[in-house]
């Protein structure tokens, strides 16, 4: 029960928001409408609430929360010192009022409202989803924009051209595919057809599992002419180095990485923000659109691995998505999607970087793998490295293709992957888990596996080392 003390201006707002959730008492000394608030079922007493009679006909001693509101300092303050006597195990909450800062010093109140500080609070809350309000209306824009030149230039069947394509960054992770899922179905409540394309390849058995499970329809790069389309989202990235194909012009960026150097007439890029899936949940919290079982999964997988279970570079907005898209996901799906069976490729890959590990410094574990059909098999290995007692950072390298390709992992506070793989070679990632690639060069002529195996591990372990600022020769 919750009973309300002062029926003020202020106190009939906050019983107007809260009478048809819980029964409510009102006291006050003078109530024009109490028979329109009994007919609502809101129980009123008429009275002085600084008298003891007053307070126990209201029942005080029963109630869970006493609201003390009215705007008179002193009244406030013998009405709080009777509550606080006769109803000692309620959650008293007091009106604050200016210029009397110690108004309730010495009594048992839970909780002082400042009024002009709420509304402070309230106005600020407002401007930000008036920000997102207005950009989900620029969003919205450029879509119907992009759709209505498309019908412009359609003159057959055969030249008819898709409004939207989303593109994913190279060999896509679960917060990009389902980031594209997001906007795809973004597009559709607008009225705009969307294909999804990536580029590279869709790595990890997680990955494969998740867009197999759920439906994921993709397309990949090299089976699309960019012609066909009239707006182009780039999902998950911002930067040309992770685009799979060379873009004439980007419409739409929706990113939460910090090494941005593309611009596009729609831009969200919050580096603070966890995974991107949580902006674009943001976006169907906002519109009111409720996410299909899929497609929560997905977002939510991805937020998930992308803040490696909230512990990797978390927000509050990554905590509030998640909690939102908690009762619409597919339990059963996410437990295969993140449980799926283990590649003997992967299996061998872990197995040589335990075997070929060097460790540095005590703590700092630098494995090379030799050469591998799966990149995906070495952040899988950087991370099962970091489990080794006394291991705190790892860096795990092979060739596949042409190219050399490091992952690496840390626990360490002081190091940033990221910086230092951009530093070394041109990579990047998140403070605790960055990656890099670097083409294979004059090492391709050497036909010698044993000495190429000398030469790329000296290679890239001396260049880690010395960014990192450790010299060779403590190795």
């Amino acid at each position: 029960m919750i009973t309300v003390i002062g029926f003020g201006s202020f106190g009939r707002k906050v019983v107007n928001f809260i009478k048809n959730k819980e029964p409510i008492t009102i006291i006050d000394k003078n109530i024009d409408d109490a028979d329109d608030l009994v007919k609502e079922g809101v129980t009123v007493i008429v009275g002085d609430a600084t008298q003891d009679e007053v307070l126990k006909k209201a029942k005080i001693e029963n109630a869970d929360i006493v609201l003390i509101l009215t705007n008179e300092p002193e009244v406030n303050r013998r009405i709080a010192e009777r509550v606080c006597e006769l109803s000692p195990n309620s959650y008293k909450i007091a009106r604050a009022i200016p210029r009397y800062p110690e108004l309730y010093m010495g009594l048992n109140i839970d909780k002082i409202i400042n009024i002009l500080e709420s509304g402070a609070k309230d106005i600020a809350k407002e401007v930000e989803d008036a920000k997102l309000k207005r950009k989900l209306m620029q969003l919205k824009s450029v879509l119907i924009e992009g759709k209505k030149r498309c019908m412009k230039l359609e003159k057959t069947e055969e030249e008819k051209k898709a409004p939207l394509l989303i593109l994913t960054h190279i060999n896509p992770d679960p917060d990009a595919i389902a980031s594209a899922m997001a906007l795809k179905t973004l597009a559709e409540r607008w009225g705009v057809d969307s294909d999804i394309a990536y580029g590279g390849n869709i790595g990890y058995d997680e990955n494969k599992a998740m867009i197999n499970l759920l439906g994921i329809k993709l397309l990949n790069v090299e089976d699309i002419d960019l012609d066909n389309y009239c707006v182009i989202a780039v999902i998950d990235t911002s930067t040309s180095k992770q685009l799979p194909i060379e873009l004439p012009n980007i419409d739409i960026i929706i990113d939460h990485h910090n090494n941005t150097d593309l611009t596009a007439k729609y831009m969200d890029v919050r580096p603070e923000v966890g995974a991107t899936a949580s902006i674009l949940t943001q976006y169907l919290m906002e519109l009111d659109i409720e996410p299909s079982r899929n497609l929560a999964t997905a977002l939510f997988y991805g937020i998930q691995s992308d803040t490696d279970y909230f512990k990797r570079e978390t927000s509050k907005l990554d905590f509030e998505a998640a909690a939102y898209l908690q009762s619409y996901i597919d339990a059963s799906i996410l437990n295969m999607i993140e449980n799926p069976e283990i590649s003997t490729e992967v299996m061998e890959v872990l197995a040589k970087a335990v075997m070929n590990r060097r460790v540095v410094k005590g703590n700092i574990a630098l494995a090379y793998v030799g050469e591998i059909s799966n990149r995906d098999a070495l952040p899988k290995a950087a991370d099962f490295l970091l489990k080794m007692e006394g291991i705190s950072t790892t860096f795990v390298f092979g060739i596949v293709g042409d190219e050399i390709h490091i992952s690496a992992r840390t626990k360490d506070l002081r190091l940033n992957l990221g910086e230092i793989l951009n530093k070394a070679f041109g990579g990047g990632g998140h403070q605790t888990a960055a990656a890099a690639k670097i083409p294979l060069g004059i090492f391709k002529a050497v036909s010698d596996k044993e000495a190429l195996r000398k030469l790329v591990e000296e290679a890239i372990r001396a260049k880690i080392l010395e960014v990192i600022g450790i010299k060779e020769e403590e190795k």
